[in-house]
């Protein structure tokens, strides 16, 4: 693909850590870089068709003048993220199930989701160590009702799967790290009553990014057929899952970071020395990988970011909760707006956390929202700022032909239900409006 609706256009792959394995360079004369970075639910193809819908759209949305004597280039960065079809997985109705023997249907099938979890760990976690060390977890599953040595032997042996380096409070991952295994494991018996009736009450089911994959809503039974499944998954099995689900979602937040850190960072820095202005697009985990970049970049030309349903923290950038990206505030590493897309809508990044909120025993009674204190960024847009970092201005996404007036250094929370409907609908023109708006500097 060399362009995407007469936009010159050029992909920069990356590594996990960071390396970057193509050369990246844009037309002589562009003035205006726009680097953008897909999610965890793409691959190079699936994220080359977003970024092809939304600057589509961005074309589109275009009028007489915005960019007057400005010219666009757009970086596509690839990674090697994962898509994931598991599950948070909830503890069976012990009342109407009681407690499953180990010769039983429901913990054959039980066992069955395990196994089949830890055989897609590993397509992307494929080194000897990683390897054996799943060899030994799949070895531990019959035995983890009934033996606390088993569970916390568990827990180790995931814990081992993934680097603790890139651990902190924001998703209690140091938590996961350094608790007891069986604390870990009794913490992680996740209740269906846990979830917000408003993430699961529509008839459908919830897509969490920490696994990544659906909830049974409360009105379905085993019955019900496949969206019953979560009724096989009793006790600890099902908190055997969630330890796994949390390592992935774990692997794929480290591997946004670094790729973000350790890679496109310094390629704005190079490609900065030939263009006026760098303008920062993240969607999902990509989010992720755009503030990580400008956190770590030395240029001072990025002039705009736009953070669409991001999966990362509400309280990432807050200077009261010590935000992981608090410096991108503090250094003022964006010369321009931040715009934050955030809907209830988005229930990938509108429940992202609840693991997080289980091993850190909070209750999750108001689980995913502005209240919660493991709450996404998509979820409910930057929250605890100080009282002049956020611009009232705009608090909705606007129609596409509606006016902005994005001011300097300040972020946007835009509340965009009226137009995103779920985690991954970022590519229609109000989306792409808005974030020309940005770009355009109107």
């Amino acid at each position: 693909m060399n362009d995407i609706a007469g936009i010159p256009y050029v992909a920069a792959n990356f590594e996990m850590d960071g390396r970057l394995l193509n050369p990246v360079t844009v037309p002589n004369g562009t003035t205006d870089l726009i680097v953008i970075s897909h999610g965890w639910n793409n691959n190079a193809a699936d994220a080359e068709d977003l970024y092809r819908r939304l600057f589509t759209s961005f074309s589109q949305v275009g009028e007489a003048n915005d960019l007057d004597g400005r010219k666009v280039a757009i970086v596509g960065v690839i990674w090697p993220s994962k898509r994931f079809d598991e599950m948070v997985a909830s503890v069976a109705d012990q009342e109407s199930t009681g407690s499953a023997s180990l010769n039983s249907p429901e913990s054959a099938a039980s066992r069955k989701l395990l196994e089949d979890k830890l055989t897609s760990m590993e397509a992307f976690m494929s080194s000897p160590a990683q390897k054996a060390a799943i060899a030994e977890l799949r070895k531990l599953i019959p035995d983890l009702e009934d033996k606390a040595t088993a569970r916390r032997a568990f827990v180790d042996k995931v814990r081992s799967l993934v680097d603790s380096k890139n651990a902190d409070a924001e998703d209690a991952s140091t938590l996961f790290f350094k608790q007891d295994g069986e604390d870990v494991m009794q913490a992680l018996k996740i209740d269906e009553a846990d979830l917000d009736d408003r993430l699961t009450n529509d008839g459908g089911s919830a897509s969490l990014p920490l696994g990544v994959g659906t909830v049974r809503p409360k009105t379905t039974t085993a019955a019900e057929g496949a969206a019953g499944f979560l009724s096989f998954l009793s006790g600890f099995k099902s908190a055997a899952m969630n330890a796994l689900n949390f390592t992935t979602y774990y692997e794929m937040k480290s591997r946004a970071g670094n790729v973000g850190k350790a890679g496109v960072a310094p390629l704005i820095d190079q490609l900065s020395e030939n263009v006026d202005r760098i303008h920062l697009v993240g969607h999902s985990f990509g989010g992720r990988v755009v503030t990580a970049a400008a956190a770590n970049s030395t240029t001072d030309r990025i002039r705009s970011m736009s953070l669409l349903q991001t999966a990362f923290s509400h309280n990432g950038f807050s200077k009261s909760m010590k935000g992981f990206f608090r410096s991108v505030v503090d250094t003022g590493r964006v010369k321009g707006p931040i715009i934050v897309t955030h809907t209830q809508n988005d229930k990938a990044v509108g429940i992202a956390y609840p693991l997080a909120s289980r091993l850190s025993q909070q209750t999750a009674a108001a689980l995913g929202d502005a209240n919660d204190k493991y709450g996404g960024l998509g979820r409910n847009g930057a929250q605890r700022m100080e009282a002049n970092e956020i611009d009232t201005t705009h608090q909705k996404m606007l129609p596409s032909n509606g006016a902005y007036q994005f001011k300097t250094n300040k972020f946007f929370n835009l509340e965009a239900s009226d137009f995103v409907k779920g985690h991954s609908d970022i590519a229609g023109k109000e989306v792409a409006h808005a974030v020309r708006k940005v770009v355009s500097g109107q």
